[in-house]
């Protein structure tokens, strides 16, 4: 037999101590905590970015439509595409029903305009006289925080008073995008 030497260790190791374990958990815990409201961010800025990019193809989409008749489509209830811009055989094709009728950020799209400029959509928030064309999107479930976020990144850069985002009323929660008043 082999006598022992000092450095020799008693036993084995055949696996992990208790403290190699907790120290792994808490590692794992710090990275995770820090990990976390780090993907929320980035979730909820994706979230906002793709909601004002969807308004800014809708906006394009009623504008044009607008150009080429000299018309607003009338108006329609919530989450119901407008027939003069739904594809099919009445419509021209602007708008996809899909991107429409899916909503954004809980709510449900809705168009308020009207054909002729003698009528408007009452909305007081935009002064006396009412608005002629905007779109709301009815219903959202996300904090006002993120709602504010997504009016700065609508707004930014938009000198002109007659166009912005903003809320328009609480019971549903709805925010409206002022086409023309």
């Amino acid at each position: 037999m082999k006598p022992r030497c000092a450095s020799t260790p008693v036993r084995l190791h055949r696996g992990f101590t208790l403290v190699e374990i907790m120290i792994a958990v808490v590692i794992l815990g710090i990275l995770i905590t820090i990990a976390v409201p780090t993907y929320r961010r980035f979730q909820r800025k994706s979230q906002n970015t793709t909601f004002a990019n969807n308004l800014r193809i809708f906006t394009q989409s009623f504008e044009t439509y607008a150009m080429k008749t000299g018309a607003w489509p009338g108006p329609y209830p919530v989450g119901v595409v407008p027939t003069e811009m739904a594809g099919g055989t009445s419509g021209t094709g602007e708008l996809r029903d899909a991107d429409w009728t899916t909503g954004a950020l809980g709510g449900r799209w809705k168009w308020d305009g009207w054909p002729s400029h003698g009528s408007k959509v009452p909305f007081t928030q935009w002064g006396s006289g009412g608005v002629t064309a905007a779109i709301s999107i009815v219903g959202v479930t996300v904090d006002s925080s993120q709602m504010d976020e997504i009016a700065a990144i609508i707004n930014a850069g938009n000198t002109s008073s007659s166009r912005n985002f903003q809320k328009t009323a609480d019971s549903p929660l709805t925010y409206t995008y002022l086409l023309q008043k």
